[in-house]
């Protein structure tokens, strides 16, 4: 944790005078005790009101200079908590965690401090430190729903899915997880080969929050490693009733078809194509199913669209160069396949299809 000498942290803010600031106006009430050199009180007076105004920078210019003017004030720990969170939340990330380290340093101790903090230390992708504070507003609230989330969330991105389990596992006293605590709890059920568990958590969070697509998705995919593909489709089908503007989950429906019910996957494919007309994905999925369908030159159609919107897919290209081979149409399958692969697609198979139309075109010579 970084440590600076209180006055100098503040200091270094050069925090103008704020009854003179036009844009840092003070209410006409106030502007009597803002008179001449106003005292500490008056400036810690001031920062609260801009902060309930959301003039959150002229809160933090307040705190400051009455830090800068009274250092030693008794409840310097309080100031230096307001003056780091209005800094937070006027955009200034970095100096809100040194600030708010100070007041925690202090002394001062309450569940907003270490929300912010941990919050500000998230954004700054100091993780470990971020960790600590959430667990810190834990010990204050341990039923507090932000904490949960963000801890496992943190605790996920440093896959230390025991630490989530352990945090988890067993709801707190409300006895009722929010849906990101469902997700992530499933996600590390699943990380750790717990499939059964993983769904089971994750069915439960869809039956209490059954708007969550993230729910929906992740448990379609446990279903599917499961073998219950029957199970996933509907999952599916039923996240899209509810939300039929999403076009990720509608890609993911049809992708799960054409895997496990190829034989209705061309009619979703149509009719979720007819939602999403723009959709580069969506466009590339049909063509796998007119492909498949034995419908080339539809095949074509589409994914020669779904390249005029995303050019650097691997995937769009790879199906377009196997249509065109079988369209015989070997100089354009090779140049679609050669993209792929350059593109990163490094199945084999795309390499044993280019090999194959090289020596077709090696022998048309």
């Amino acid at each position: 944790m970084r440590s600076r000498i209180l006055p100098i942290a503040f200091l270094l803010l050069s925090a103008p005078s704020i009854p003179g600031q036009a844009q840092c106006a003070p209410p006409q009430s106030m502007k009597g005790r803002l008179q001449d050199r106003p005292s500490a009180a008056a400036l810690n007076d001031l920062g609260v009101w801009f902060a309930s105004q959301q003039q959150y920078a002229c809160a933090a210019d307040a705190f400051a200079t009455s830090l800068q003017m009274e250092p030693n004030q008794p409840d310097m720990a309080h100031v230096a908590f307001m003056f780091g969170a209005s800094l937070y939340f006027s955009g200034d990330t970095k100096e809100a965690i040194d600030a708010l380290q100070q007041a925690e340093q202090l002394g001062y101790r309450d569940i907003k401090l270490h929300t912010i903090l941990a919050t500000a230390l998230d954004a700054s992708r100091s993780t470990k430190d971020a960790e600590a504070e959430w667990r810190a507003a834990l010990t204050l609230d341990p039923e507090s729903s932000t904490a949960l989330d963000s801890l496992s969330n943190d605790l996920l991105l440093d896959q230390d899915f025991n630490g989530v389990l352990a945090l988890l596992e067993n709801p707190r006293l409300l006895g009722q997880r929010t849906s990101q605590q469902s997700l992530n709890l499933g996600e590390a059920y699943a990380r750790t080969a717990r499939l059964d568990e993983a769904a089971n958590v994750l069915r439960d969070g869809l039956n209490t929050s059954p708007d969550s697509l993230a729910l929906a998705n992740r448990l379609a995919v446990v279903l599917v490693q499961l073998g219950r593909q029957d199970e996933a489709v509907t999952v599916l089908d039923l996240a899209i009733a509810q939300h039929p503007e999403d076009s990720d989950t509608a890609v993911h429906f049809v992708e799960l078809l054409i895997a496990a019910h190829p034989d209705k996957a061309q009619e979703a494919a149509r009719r979720l194509l007819l939602a999403f007309p723009q959709s580069s994905k969506m466009l590339y999925l049909n063509g796998i199913v007119d492909m498949k369908a034995g419908n080339p030159e539809q095949a074509r159609a589409h994914l020669e669209e779904s390249l005029a919107i995303q050019e650097d897919s691997a995937q769009a290209h790879e199906a377009l160069g196997v249509v065109l081979a079988q369209l015989k149409e070997m100089t354009g399958a090779k140049e679609h396949l050669q993209r792929a692969i350059a593109l990163g697609d490094n199945d084999p198979e795309v390499k044993e299809n280019l090999a194959r139309i090289q020596r077709a075109l090696d022998a048309g010579k």
